[in-house]
């Protein structure tokens, strides 16, 4: 289905190392590939959107695709209608990525697993869908349509209200070294998205702060109610907060990188010594078990470590839990 991958970027750094990297067959100016190329992605921060909109439209062939990976829709969508007649704009946000920035994040499984929306602009004819449709799937990548509304709507809530909450919870700490040395996985965990490039997120908070604002203010009340029940002894009504939340959090599906279909986890506690992730592929795989996920969660050198493997379903979970103790491996179902 592809043939050739032709990229662009002001940074000729960039560019040789996508080239030495295998990302890319061959560099060439925005003009030229938009000249050549059947389908064109804009993987730019947004504020470039327009400029580059504006060199590639003389020279887009008459039907060319072009997408993009941004995190919001709406604006997107209203720069890509500008395209001209007989170019089919799809709206693109793969809900995957990493805090590396630029092409040094490069990860051939990036996207498996993980949900990619897609926003076509009215028009667009099915057969280039489902085009757009069978060339993402091939990536791994679970597809959903929805109204650009909607996605810029829920990704306020599921990730840019997460972000910027990191953000906050970064600056209690005020950079001090004794502070930063008790941030235990926790911390870390819920912090790691404030590694992401500023400068992208910038943009992204501020093409979407229409959604943004709203839900930062539920956030505030939802902040304050709880700092009024401590401050007064209200020892019932922090009870009933963390029961609630507690409920809510378990009803999210036990998936990753979004809204896959479910999947179940094993907890895995194994010896600290050479080839034990290949030993727990081979125990699963000996049972026909695939693993869909894997994560290893805490390790203490010379001694052991905890993993995590993600397994399709809960037959397949409880399946392989049953072969890591038949092997002497402390499992169970998470």
């Amino acid at each position: 289905m592809v043939h050739r991958i032709l990229g662009s970027d002001r940074d000729t750094a960039s560019l040789d190392k996508a080239l030495e990297m295998g990302v890319i067959d061959q560099a060439i100016s925005l003009e030229e590939g938009a000249r050549q190329a059947r389908l064109v992605f804009l993987c730019t921060p947004l504020r470039f959107y327009s400029e580059i909109i504006n060199r590639i439209r003389p020279y887009l062939k008459p039907g060319s695709i072009v997408s993009d990976v941004g995190s919001t829709k709406e604006e997107v969508c209203r720069l890509l209608a500008a395209l001209p007649e007989g170019i089919w704009a799809i709206g693109g946000h793969p809900m995957a990525g990493a805090e590396t920035r630029g092409v040094q994040g490069a990860d051939r499984y990036l996207f498996e697993n993980a949900v990619y929306a897609l926003t076509p602009l009215p028009g667009v004819p099915a057969p280039v869908l489902d085009f757009m449709v069978e060339l993402l799937q091939s990536t791994g990548a679970r597809i959903r349509f929805m109204e650009a509304t909607l996605h810029d709507q829920l990704v306020a809530t599921v990730s840019h209200i997460p972000h910027l909450t990191a953000v906050a919870l970064v600056a209690l700490t005020e950079g001090k070294a004794e502070n930063l040395m008790m941030a235990a996985g926790g911390f870390r965990d819920t912090t790691r998205i404030a590694s992401s490039n500023p400068e992208l997120w910038e943009d992204i908070l501020f093409s979407n702060r229409e959604q943004i604002v709203p839900h930062l203010d539920q956030l505030i009340s939802s902040l304050a109610v709880i700092k009024e029940a401590l401050a007064g002894g209200d020892h019932d009504n922090i009870l009933r907060l963390l029961h609630e939340a507690k409920a809510i959090r378990d009803k999210i599906p036990r998936v990753r990188r979004g809204l896959i279909p479910d999947f179940c986890d094993i907890i895995c506690i194994v010896p600290d010594q050479p080839g034990i992730i290949g030993a727990l592929g081979q125990i699963l795989g000996h049972e026909g078990i695939n693993i869909v996920d894997i994560e290893i969660l805490r390790v203490r050198e010379g001694d052991g470590g905890t993993i995590r493997l993600g397994v399709p379903r809960l037959e397949d979970a409880e399946k392989a839990v049953t072969a890591l103790q038949r092997q002497g491996i402390k499992a169970w179902t998470r």
